[in-house]
């Protein structure tokens, strides 16, 4: 009888254990700190849900349009017009845009591959693509800017922004130029003036300066260029 009894209380205390074991892992879930992260958790959850509603919104309230253009360019080394007076390398380009437009606000990134010529001619533009003496890039341009007229037959736009130059390859040439003779990556600024006729057809001139430069061996081999380009809108 006695070795029962001890067994029973031996199992009350158990119980007791137990439960006030229980009673401290709840108390625990309830303390300040873990309400307050578990608030914190919520607050951070709600504050994305609101940041993407207000980004879905905006891209619903946006137009989009993709403009495809082709253009030709005429580029200069500042080292190159330093020495000689004179720097022209005509060249040719193709891309695209996505023009991001809310009320007469703009946003226009866009990927373009160009093609410019390593020899210095004595004219800026050229249309010629038979020649091979070129050092080819791709460009992701990213522009913001204003509509200056909206709801005519010619609306004009002001962009300007930042370039991210890609090079790509160069031709055989007779200047001793090799792939490893371009820096592989290198940033431009911009600005453009940009014009839709009948909401269908395109023209802008657009302005380059180089930032970096573009020969390993030379230092000061800033780019800079125009381009003029039309396109068509849809």
């Amino acid at each position: 009888m006695k070795e029962i009894g001890k067994i029973r209380v031996h199992s009350r205390l158990r119980s007791v254990n137990r439960y006030g074991s229980e009673n401290k892992l709840t108390l625990q879930s309830i303390s300040p700190y873990n309400v307050i992260l578990k608030m914190n958790i919520c607050i951070r959850q709600i504050a994305m849900a609101c940041i993407l509603y207000v980004l879905t919104y905006g891209a619903a309230q946006a137009q989009a349009g993709f403009n495809a253009k082709i253009g030709v360019e005429t580029w200069s080394l500042k080292d190159e017009a330093d020495i000689t007076g004179q720097s022209k390398h005509p060249g040719q380009m193709v891309g695209f845009d996505i023009l991001i437009e809310d009320k007469r606000f703009l946003f226009a990134p866009g990927f373009q591959y160009h093609r410019i010529s390593l020899v210095n001619e004595d004219h800026s533009f050229s249309f010629d693509v038979s020649e091979h003496h070129h050092v080819h890039y791709f460009m992701i341009p990213l522009t913001a800017g204003y509509k200056l007229t909206k709801d005519s037959f010619v609306n004009l736009s002001v962009l300007g922004g930042g370039e991210v130059v890609f090079f790509y390859d160069v031709d055989d040439n007779d200047l001793g130029l090799v792939p490893n003779s371009f820096y592989g990556v290198s940033t431009n600024l911009t600005a453009m003036l940009h014009a839709e006729i009948f909401s269908l057809l395109t023209a802008e001139v657009k302005y380059h300066y180089g930032l970096q430069p573009t020969l390993k061996a030379r230092d000061d081999s800033k780019m800079s260029g125009w381009t003029l380009a039309v396109g068509v809108q849809f």
